[in-house]
């Protein structure tokens, strides 16, 4: 029985051998790294804001920086005018970021009744037009990463008006909106 048993042994591991067990194999590899990091946009913010009137006696000026503590808001001002009278303004809207964006310019608020007798012409409605109007999104101009925007705008008193007008007000807000990549 001693060699019966030792035949069948080697014909068992003989079995397992032709059946893969114990067989080596050949094996590579390939691999990938990778990383994305987004860029940044902004934030947005004013300088230079220089304020021109067309008569000795208007009071125009431009603040950059007093709402909120910061320097993305640039109040415009523009009192004492007569009927045809008007206040120019310079100024850059810079960008931060590290890409660059399309910037768009929209009138966001308006109140007084004064504003059916003011206009404001800038660079993003065209001085050939009338200013920018309540709910319509102007605009796009290109502002390059960490460059700026050189912007125009002139608001006036426009005539004919009467007396009834002296003293009034109207108060506005241009909200520019900077978008970069597609959604």
């Amino acid at each position: 029985m001693g060699t019966k048993w030792i035949i069948g042994v080697v014909a068992v591991v003989a079995m397992f051998a032709v059946g893969g067990i114990g067989f080596a194999a050949f094996t590579s590899s390939a691999y990938i790294n990778g990383s994305a990091t987004a860029g940044t946009l902004g934030p947005l913010y004013w300088t230079h804001g220089d304020p021109t009137g067309s008569e000795s006696f208007d009071h125009c000026s431009a603040v950059i920086g007093t709402t909120f503590n910061s320097s993305d808001t640039l109040n415009f001002g523009a009192s004492n005018l007569a009927p045809g009278d008007y206040c120019s303004y310079q100024a850059h809207l810079h960008n931060a970021g590290s890409i660059p964006a399309n910037v768009y310019a929209e009138v966001t608020s308006t109140s007084g009744s004064f504003c059916g007798y003011t206009t404001l012409y800038d660079t993003f409605a065209g001085w050939s037009q009338p200013g920018e109007t309540y709910g319509v999104s102007y605009g796009p101009l290109t502002i390059s990463a960490g460059g700026a925007l050189f912007y125009q705008a002139q608001m006036g008193f426009i005539p004919p008006a009467g007396n009834e007008w002296q003293g009034q007000t109207c108060t506005f807000t241009v909200t520019f909106t900077a978008t970069a990549g597609s959604s």
